[in-house]
């Protein structure tokens, strides 16, 4: 009877601990798209996606890095909902010189804002271009 016990305990914790491996998505949508400055990709870059209160939209902020002009943050733990955005983007050369301390090259452009409208059709394929 106390091994019966001791089994079930046993059993109980093991289904508990595998409900909480499988890796459920997040609500909402992955931050996904291109950059471009001057008509070109973005070699090396950030991009900061924060809710626009100022519009009532509300939620996390989502980051990613730019590589070669494409930015995906579908492995981050946050997701996008939809609405309004401020965006902010900084965009480099991707000629790194890491002994002038410039790890993804030369800046090519002062921290670009601007604001974007998020939805279901758009969220996986966001378009962004660099104005000068």
């Amino acid at each position: 009877m106390i091994r019966y016990c001791v089994l079930s305990m046993i059993a109980a914790a093991a289904i508990m601990l595998a409900g909480g491996c499988g890796a459920s998505q997040p609500a909402g949508h992955a931050a996904i798209g291109k950059v471009t400055y001057k008509g070109k990709p973005v070699p090396r870059g950030s991009i900061l996606l924060s809710p626009d209160s100022s519009k009532g939209h509300t939620g996390p902020a989502i980051s990613a890095s730019i590589v070669d002009g494409m930015f995906d943050s579908s492995q981050a733990k946050q997701r996008l909902t939809s609405g309004a955005y401020r965006v902010r983007i900084n965009g480099f050369d991707g000629n790194a010189q890491p002994d002038r301390e410039l790890p993804l090259g030369q800046q090519m452009f002062a921290e670009y804002t601007t604001t974007i409208e998020v939805t279901d059709d758009n969220a996986g394929d966001l378009m962004i271009e660099v104005k000068p």
